[in-house]
């Protein structure tokens, strides 16, 4: 099995807290030898903790490192670029979700991993989960069967399951790379929006739809794909409320069925809740996942389907697939997609076609 040589940009909250972890242990598949991000302490810190071999402040630093493949983990309004000057120099990518912040910023991304025929894969690590994988093969054959998906997170922000992990904080970046950041930002999501967009407008289009409940849309994308349905380009119903910490969309199935997904950042209660509830004909699978930051905690998957000695028994399984780690699994499908041992599974059409939906969602909510 060929080791690939790996680099990381960006170790903040999520490259910290999983991929520089992950990168370390599975030695067997990665040398991860170079690391970027702009801050001083952060990376020395990040480091000297893993052993890596070249430190960087930028990606152009990184380019120099003899490196065949690259984590972006890096702010999402850098996505489009980092991942573009990377394919270009040779390098197979997996990306931080959303993969970018506008339609034409994933374009920009399709082209560039077109040209340079390397592998980009999108950092959806639920669809990696052991459990959602196992409840794939309870989905019905036929959308038709699908009656109603559910999805309703909770969700307190990172703080109290990060709380135990040694952290670095980035108090030292540049002010100039801050306003950089703020300018792309602000230009990106405008150009989503369509408008200019107020202060709650930016937390429900940036936080709610294009980094929190994009993780569902692609646990929905994963479900519809495994049933050969296409996911919509558009919602039908949205929602903005809380002052832009809540959000919800809609939208119809083929054989009349709807799905239904709502998010909300509640920072006053310590709890984390995501359940996807998928109701069909003749059984109820429901997906209980846990905070991403906890580890080796298990996603429970139940089903429940009428019992087999009366039409008033109900039975209920419950599945505690495995304790493998989503964040992991996702690195292990990219190492293979990269040497050409398997298809990439999360492709760059399903997270623009993701981004696109909810796009969309907001469109319609701030419209109604």
């Amino acid at each position: 099995m060929p080791r690939l040589r790996v680099g990381l940009i960006g170790a903040g909250l999520v490259g910290q807290a999983e991929h520089a972890f992950y990168l370390w242990e599975l030695r067997e598949l990665f040398a991860f030898v170079a690391l970027a991000d702009a801050s001083e302490a952060v990376r020395n810190a990040v480091g000297e903790r893993y052993g890596i071999e070249k430190l960087r402040s930028d990606l152009k630093g990184l380019l120099n490192c003899d490196l065949d493949a690259l984590v972006i983990a890096a702010p999402d309004p850098f996505h489009p670029e980092l991942a573009v000057a990377a394919l270009e120099a040779g390098l197979h990518v997996m990306c931080e979700k959303p993969l970018a912040l506008t339609l034409a910023g994933c374009d920009q991304i399709a082209k560039a991993r077109d040209r340079s025929g390397r592998v980009l894969q999108v950092a959806y690590m639920k669809r990696f989960d052991p459990a959602f994988r196992h409840a794939l093969e309870f989905l019905p054959k036929r959308i038709e069967d699908v009656r109603f998906i559910s999805v309703e997170v909770n969700d307190p922000d990172q703080d109290p399951f990060v709380a135990h992990l040694p952290l670095v904080k980035p108090d030292d970046l540049p002010e100039a790379l801050r306003q950089e950041f703020r300018q792309k930002n602000t230009a990106q999501l405008r150009e989503s929006a369509g408008r200019d967009i107020d202060e709650a407008e930016t937390r429900a289009l940036s936080g709610g739809f294009l980094s929190a409940i994009v993780h569902d849309v692609a646990v929905v994308h994963g479900m519809l794909h495994h049933m050969s349905v296409e996911m919509p380009a558009a919602v039908d119903t949205a929602a903005i409320f809380d002052d832009g910490r809540g959000v919800e969309l809609g939208f119809k199935l083929p054989g009349g069925g709807r799905v239904s997904m709502s998010h909300l950042n509640l920072p006053g209660v310590p709890d984390y809740t995501e359940r996807v509830t998928v109701y069909c004909t003749d059984r109820i699978i429901e997906l209980t996942f846990p905070s991403p930051y906890l580890r080796h905690l298990p996603t429970k998957l139940t089903v429940r389907t009428r019992g087999e000695t009366g039409t008033h028994e109900l039975e209920t399984s419950e599945h505690r697939v495995s304790y493998e780690e989503a964040f992991r699994e996702e690195l292990r499908a990219f190492h293979a997609a990269a040497i050409g041992q398997a298809p990439v599974v999360t492709t760059v059409e399903q997270a623009r076609r993701d981004v696109e939906l909810l796009i969309s969602a907001f469109r319609k909510a701030v419209s109604a």
